[in-house]
């Protein structure tokens, strides 16, 4: 298999390693290290979701502003959408040999430069991201603190402290990141699990089967119902990032990536029941929507005692740190790819000599979000604003850019290099079925993004008007660099 691998690929460009079985781009010999498996890949991603915040936050949001007692079959309907686009991006990823995840993918088949724009688009998502989440830790530390009788402390001061433990940790290789990952995603899902567990036995009207009624599934607000529970889906789609990381990547990361789209969308399933459960069905939606940040701490209070909410309240902080370091390791990688091509300053992507960490790289996404979360602060946005306008634009860029990795199998497989490849599912049909939905998907969050934003129309417009400008920027620059730089040029979407 090396050897075949070599007779297609530069050899001063790329290399086989075989210690995990990845074609990687090199410069000077460089590569990052580390031998992700598939339940560490499962576990940052899921960390990167968030669970028990998202859980805490968000569920009450969609069962009392959304479509309700149909929450639970929402999960299940953008469980079966993702996992028709996790096929695609399975098989994309198998006959796409190279690193650089959507980037990669969508220049295979779309060409440098609409590659070069989506890779744009993608780290200008994952930034995005991640100034939103500063914003959301900041002011979960200070509610905490503050409820835990200790003083009122402005919210950036907490959001400093989680950013230079989240940078420190980064800085080395993704082992370490990962194991911490690990720790503290089976720590929240146990909460949650408990939570689950004594809501349904202590629900006052029983368990109710009303949830997954046809009737109550298009209830409400549908609409924001579906953009809200794809948000809560993100992280998903980062296994593939790690994949100069990863041992044998052409199977790793396809069922890592399934599986995750599995445990999420079961996992929310279950516990948006539980509260139905818990709430009682014919009052849930009202006391959802009259207290949708204080709920969870209702029901937990009520069927599980103090020692739930203690737990539950520090473990919150605990899940925000978590995906704070998952979102890192991510933006970091896309700036370690962009970075070998030239695209960035290629002192960036060079691997640490000791750790084989993208270690200049995640300094860099250190700074820029130390910079950019700053400057927010000082022009006088609140950590809410900052959390809900942020964390809603980078979902919908996300989902952007899912859709574009879904007509690019297209593209691949009917007309491009890969039409020669064996016929599947996965080849054919899923990437038909996977622009389709997530093309409704794109339709219904951008007509919607205003609810989840919570920002007046013309602040919503103009962010997404800046969503489709990045993309156009980055088609722009490859122009140039195809004019100016073949080389360059050349190396997008890590070919």
């Amino acid at each position: 298999m090396t050897t075949q691998r070599e007779e297609v690929v530069p050899p001063n460009q790329l290399a086989y390693v075989p210690e995990t079985g990845a074609v990687v781009t090199t410069e000077g010999g460089t590569k990052l290290v580390g031998r992700l498996h598939t339940y560490d890949l499962v576990l940052a991603a899921l960390a990167f979701a968030g669970p028990l915040a998202a859980t805490i936050g968000y569920i009450s949001l969609l069962i009392g502003y959304g479509n309700g007692l149909g929450t639970p079959m929402m999960f299940l309907l953008v469980m079966g959408i993702l996992l028709v686009f996790g096929l695609t991006y399975g098989a994309m990823t198998r006959h796409v040999d190279r690193p650089g995840a959507f980037y990669s993918y969508i220049t295979a088949g779309l060409g440098r430069h609409v590659g070069l724009g989506s890779s744009f688009l993608i780290l200008a998502s994952y930034i995005t991201i991640g100034i939103g989440f500063y914003g959301f830790a900041g002011l979960s530390m200070q509610e905490f603190v503050v409820r835990a009788g200790g003083p009122d402390i402005v919210w950036w001061v907490y959001a400093l402290a989680f950013w230079a433990l989240v940078g420190t940790l980064a800085y080395f290789r993704v082992d370490i990141s990962a194991k911490v990952l690990g720790a503290l995603l089976i720590l929240e899902v146990i909460v949650v699990v408990v939570f689950d567990i004594v809501s349904f036995a202590g629900g006052a009207t029983g368990i109710s089967l009303e949830p997954f009624n046809p009737t109550e599934f298009f209830v409400g607000n549908v609409g924001f119902a579906l953009a809200f529970a794809v948000a809560l889906f993100t992280g998903f789609e980062s296994t593939a990032i790690y994949r100069e990381e990863t041992v044998r990547p052409n199977k790793t990361i396809p069922r890592a990536t399934i599986i995750v789209v599995l445990v999420i969308g079961l996992f929310y399933s279950i516990t948006s029941w539980a509260f139905i459960t818990g709430l009682g069905a014919e009052t849930a939606v009202e006391q959802a929507a009259a207290d949708p940040a204080g709920v969870f701490f209702v029901v937990a209070s009520q069927y599980g005692g103090q020692i739930l909410v203690d737990v539950a309240s520090v473990l919150l902080i605990s899940s925000v740190f978590a995906a704070h370091l998952a979102i890192q390791n991510v933006s970091t990688r896309y700036v370690y790819s962009l970075s070998i091509d030239g695209i960035l300053p290629r002192a960036l992507g060079v691997a640490h000599k000791r750790f084989g960490s993208p270690a200049r790289a995640s300094v860099t996404v250190s700074l820029t979000y130390l910079i950019l979360t700053g400057a927010l602060t000082i022009i006088g946005l609140t950590a809410l604003e900052i959390y809900a306008w942020f964390a809603g634009l980078a979902s919908f860029t996300l989902i952007l850019a899912m859709v574009l990795v879904s007509i690019s199998a297209v593209a691949y497989y009917f007309f491009g290099t890969g039409r020669n490849q064996r016929k599947t599912f996965s080849t054919t049909l899923a990437p038909i079925l996977s622009v389709i939905g997530l093309g409704i998907v794109a339709v219904l969050v951008q007509l919607n993004f205003g609810d989840i934003t919570g920002g007046d129309p013309l602040l919503n417009t103009v962010m997404i008007i800046c969503s489709y400008v990045t993309f156009i920027v980055g088609i722009m620059v490859a122009e140039v660099l195809r004019r100016r730089s073949p080389a360059k040029y050349a190396r997008i979407g890590r070919q």
